[in-house]
């Protein structure tokens, strides 16, 4: 049984007089104000689904709901803290996947790099890449640009001149796997 008898506990009046407090803490700890402002009116709701099913006596109604929301702010921050882990992974991953393809090249005789059928494959499988990853691959390997400036020329980020370069290393490897 709730206790609903002080001003205190009165939903509307903790909803009206903390809401905003309440989302300047989030947005302390979350830095984004989408994020508070979400956190926020789930732990209102969480608080009046706990009160409308009479679960346990709530002497403190907005002490609660801080508690409810810093948990969701902990909550929050953990699972934003997983994504970054997966992020760093991912862009370790890929940067070995180009060091790999950059010691491959460096590795290649050029001679060879220019057989007949190394040039046809070459030549089909870029033919076969989106025009944004061809041009990128092009200006890398036959203008001799770097990732800075093919990434001002495209007005991308130099991750998206990595990611289009990876992509076409995959691609060409698998392509030119018996002549690697």
């Amino acid at each position: 049984m709730l206790d609903n008898h002080s001003g205190d506990n009165d939903f509307v009046t903790i909803f009206t007089d903390s809401r905003n407090g309440f989302i300047q803490f989030a947005y302390s700890y979350l830095g984004n104000m989408e994020e508070a402002e979400d956190a926020v009116m789930e732990s209102y709701v969480q608080y009046w689904e706990m009160k409308s099913r009479k679960e346990r006596t709530i002497v403190n109604a907005k002490a609660y709901i801080f508690m409810i929301l810093r948990n969701k702010c902990i909550d929050m921050l953990e699972a934003k803290k997983q994504r970054l882990q997966y992020a760093e992974d991912m862009y370790d991953r890929l940067a070995g996947e180009i060091e790999m393809s950059i010691t491959s090249l460096q590795c290649c005789d050029p001679s060879e790099l220019f057989s007949d059928d190394i040039t046809r494959i070459l030549t089909e499988t870029l033919d076969e890449m989106p025009g944004r990853t061809r041009e990128i691959f092009y200006e890398r390997f036959y203008e001799q640009k770097s990732y800075k400036s093919i990434a001002e020329s495209f007005g991308i980020s130099v991750k998206g001149v990595e990611f289009h370069m990876t992509k076409c290393m995959r691609v060409l490897r698998k392509r030119l796997k018996d002549y690697l």
